[in-house]
């Protein structure tokens, strides 16, 4: 959101200068690259996503029953090696879903996500890669309808409620997730993964150094805060 709305910002200050309004044209461009380059430093991305990030620590070894691996992003081409099926983010996400698994082997490993406009759902690209990892059929159970978090968690629900279960998400995604999850009565077990701005920064120059990577995670982080806000006014 923050770049479309530079964009939008910037071309507004182009009208207002092709209507001779150069003083209000001027300071608007200004501002809105001020803006851009301060969103496009490291240290910004990192103090705005940081919070949505840290705010559930890393899956606590509890056990559980169920494991929910929330469905992402693939792309299916033959011409292409199963491990590049998931984009990074869902493969980081299925990664410790079966690392939450191998804890919890007796658990069912529960993958969801539709298929958008590929050939096949995101919970059965998700499938392939868990049975090539070692995963038996009978522990994995898919919902290929759910198309956003909130139709995941009432999917869920009736099957986890009452048990113990482990919710595995990007770790920006993971407090939208876990208060949709306890919209429905159920108490999710935070797992969270993919993280973008754990580690520290290598150094001063890095962090005063505009990145596109910066800006992007900046985007993500507006869209959960966002999220989070919408979540919060349907429930």
């Amino acid at each position: 959101m923050p770049l479309p709305l530079s964009l939008i910002m910037l071309g507004l200050a182009a009208i207002l200068y092709w209507r001779s309004r150069y003083r209000t044209a001027k300071i608007l461009a200004g501002v809105t690259l001020g803006l851009l380059y301060l969103l496009s430093l490291p240290w910004v991305a990192k103090a705005i996503s940081e919070p949505l990030e840290f705010m559930y620590s890393k899956y606590d070894g509890s056990p559980v029953d169920y494991v929910i691996v929330l469905g992402g992003y693939h792309r299916s081409d033959e011409r292409i090696p199963l491990s590049s099926l998931l984009s990074q983010t869902s493969l980081m996400r299925l990664t410790e879903g079966i690392a939450i698994w191998r804890q919890n082997p007796q658990a069912s490993l529960l993958l969801s996500g539709y298929g958008g406009n590929d050939v096949i759902s995101n919970a059965r690209a998700m499938a392939s890669i868990a049975l090539a990892s070692g995963v038996p059929a009978e522990a994995i159970v898919l919902a290929e309808a759910p198309r956003d978090t909130a139709s995941e968690a009432r999917h869920w629900a009736s099957i986890v409620r009452g048990q113990e279960f482990a919710l595995v998400t990007s770790a920006m995604h993971l407090p939208r997730a876990m208060f949709l999850f306890k919209a429905q009565n159920l108490n999710p077990v935070p797992s969270p993964t993919a993280y973008k701005s754990a580690g520290r920064l290598s150094s001063l120059w890095s962090a005063i150094t505009p990145s596109s990577r910066s800006l992007v995670m900046v985007e993500q982080a507006w869209h959960e805060y966002l999220g989070l806000v919408w979540a919060g006014l349907r429930t």
